[in-house]
C-alpha cells in the first residue's frame, strides 16, 4: 500500500468516527429537544371550550372599556357591538391556538 492509499484510509476512519460521534450525540440530545415540541403539539383547549373563555374575557374587557370611556354604555354601544364580535373571534381563536 502506498502513502496516498494509507492517507485516504486514515481520513475515512477519522470521518467515520466523527460521523458516529455526531449520530450518538444527536441520539442523546434529540429526545429531550423533541419533548418540548411534542408537548406543544398535544391537544389542549378545544374550540368549544375556548369559546366560553373568550366570551367571558371579551365581556369583562369591553365592559371595563365602556365604563372607563366616560360616555356611558349608551354612548359607546355603536362601537362596542362590532368590537365585541371582532374581539371575541380574535380571543376565541387565540385561546384555542395557544392553549
Amino acid at each position: 500500500m502506498n502513502n496516498l492509499a494509507k492517507s485516504k484510509l486514515g481520513w475515512a476512519v477519522v470521518m467515520l468516527v466523527i460521523l458516529g460521534s455526531v449520530i450518538a450525540g444527536l441520539a442523546w440530545v434529540v429526545p429531550d429537544a423533541m419533548s418540548g415540541i411534542n408537548a406543544a403539539l398535544e391537544p389542549g383547549v378545544s374550540l368549544k371550550s375556548s369559546a366560553k373563555y373568550a366570551f367571558v374575557l371579551t365581556l369583562m374587557v369591553l365592559s371595563f372599556f365602556a365604563v372607563v370611556a366616560g360616555d356611558g354604555l349608551l354612548g359607546e354601544i355603536q362601537y362596542i357591538l362590532p368590537a365585541f364580535l371582532i374581539f371575541f373571534v380574535f380571543n376565541w381563536l387565540l385561546i384555542a391556538w395557544v392553549f
